[in-house]
């Protein structure tokens, strides 16, 4: 209807008419050029908040996961300490006790820190996913941490070979069989990993006896300070680490806000 419109001013060479018709037009497609940007630039805000959103939830299940890892590492840290102060006694005056600091502080935690929003967020394509590139700068510096803490937590020290190579099965079976992990579900949903403050493994005395003796010729000393060590770097980076979770939530907070 318009294009037969102006074809008649221009029969009737009414230029004035045809300019008005023609601003019409052109008013028009740069109307619906707007309203198409404005919501292609709503949904990829609504897109970002969406992202942002359920980053926050990881932060959160990520906390979680390292402070009860904390937990984890110091309790073994202490069962390494007294195991270390048990190596300067004589065998006659070691137990079950003994067996089960030596035993538990062998124990690790095998995997990594959660990351799968943002590996979404970088298979789908970190521009289309967030168009900040400031906030894609923080989410890139903040996850490559994760990559260097995963090192570090999930590094094991040749201590624990060296008692679950070295320890008597019967020990071993008895201490897994009343001291192993405790998991529980934690309010994300992952998995909360502790050990036992207390347990009684049943072994008999000649077991124990037998025990001992076992891992006194095995000369541990060195790996078991190497293995305390280790626990140090653990919990070192992993406050280091929470910390550093807890800055990156409360920046995402700001941009939601």
């Amino acid at each position: 209807m318009l294009l037969r419109r102006i074809t008649e001013h221009v029969k009737d060479q009414n230029w004035f008419a045809v300019f008005i018709d023609f601003f019409i037009v052109v008013v028009g497609i740069l109307i619906a050029f707007q309203i198409t940007e404005w919501n292609e630039s709503r949904q990829q805000q609504a897109t970002t908040d969406n992202y942002i959103e359920r980053l926050r939830e990881d932060l959160q299940a990520n906390q979680e996961d390292v402070i009860q890892r904390i937990a984890y590492f110091e309790r073994t840290k202490t069962h390494a300490l007294d195991a270390l102060a048990a190596l300067n006694q004589e065998p006659d005056s070691l137990g079950m006790k003994f067996l089960i600091d030596i035993y538990q502080t062998s124990q690790i935690i095998p995997r990594d820190i959660g990351r799968d929003t943002y590996n979404e967020i970088l298979s789908v394509g970190a521009n289309d996913a967030i168009t900040n590139v400031n906030i894609r700068k923080r989410l890139a510096n903040y996850y490559r941490s994760i990559k260097a803490l995963d090192i570090t937590l999930i590094a094991v020290t040749p201590y624990r070979e060296i008692i679950r190579k070295g320890m008597p099965y019967a020990a071993q079976a008895a201490i897994r069989e009343s001291c192993d992990d405790l998991a529980a579900t934690g309010p994300s949903g992952s998995a909360i990993i502790s050990l036992p403050d207390s347990c009684a493994p049943e072994m008999t005395q000649s077991e124990i006896v037998r025990g001992v003796t076992t891992i006194k010729t095995l000369d541990i000393r060195k790996p078991l300070v190497r293995r305390l060590s280790d626990l140090d770097l653990k919990l070192t980076h992993a406050k280091l680490f929470i910390q550093r979770t807890k800055l990156m939530d409360e920046f995402l907070a700001k941009v939601q806000n």
